[in-house]
């Protein structure tokens, strides 16, 4: 199975969360952690549902990055493609991520309490919230850090980039080290936003580059 195929997966996956979304009542999904003068609130967890599409798209991840190697050839023109797709990956990368780091504060409160509930919320400060905030808050940036470089570095495209119908390349075709996808990837943020307030920094836009390219030497590539 290419790569380019698994991209109706992600769709199905994605049209799933949209339909989840309007049907399922608001829940909180991850931890969330509110000071003020007025009070203070604390709430986390997570949802059945929630943690079987967690699954889902982890699963998918990962047979797309061990998918047939795709030869890039003809150059993705543009830029503003990339720019929604950035954020249908974050999309994607926290619905991964979230419902499995919510099990963090679920035990958390389950040990401390002896009642189990898939989703809590409370006013009263306990022991061990700021040691759960900042859990949760480091492995959520590492896990998505890791969700945009791998694909980098096993020179596939991300699901959301899937979607789309491209990849991110180096310009001399050999894999992107870990170092090199790090770096790209936390400038990435800053490189959609670039894209999206002044596309004029795209100097080189029928060979798919923006700055972020000419920093690090890649380009887009649709995928054959």
């Amino acid at each position: 199975m290419k790569a380019r195929d698994f991209r109706w997966l992600f769709l199905l996956v994605v049209a799933t969360l949209l339909v989840i979304g309007a049907i399922a009542e608001p829940t909180n999904v991850g931890v969330l952690a509110e000071w003020s003068k007025d009070g203070y609130r604390f709430a986390g967890g997570t949802q059945g549902w929630a943690l079987a599409l967690s699954v889902v798209i982890m699963g998918l991840y990962l047979l797309l990055m061990y998918s047939p190697l795709n030869e890039p050839k003809q150059s993705l023109p543009g830029v503003f493609r990339r720019f929604v797709v950035f954020w249908l990956d974050f999309i994607l990368a926290m619905m991964l991520v979230a419902p499995i780091l919510g099990l963090i504060p679920l035990f958390a409160e389950w040990r401390r309490t002896q009642v189990f509930e898939w989703n809590f919320e409370r006013t009263a400060p306990a022991s061990g919230d700021k040691l759960v905030i900042a859990a949760v808050t480091l492995l959520g940036f590492v896990a998505l850090v890791f969700y945009y470089a791998f694909p980098l570095i096993r020179r596939r495209p991300s699901p959301g980039s899937c979607i789309a119908g491209y990849q991110i390349v180096a310009d001399d075709g050999r894999p992107i080290d870990l170092r090199k996808a790090v770096l790209r990837t936390l400038l990435g943020l800053v490189a959609a936003c670039a894209a999206y307030v002044a596309p004029f920094v795209a100097r080189d836009r029928k060979q798919g580059k923006f700055w972020l390219d000419r920093v690090f030497q890649t380009r887009a590539v649709k995928l054959n």
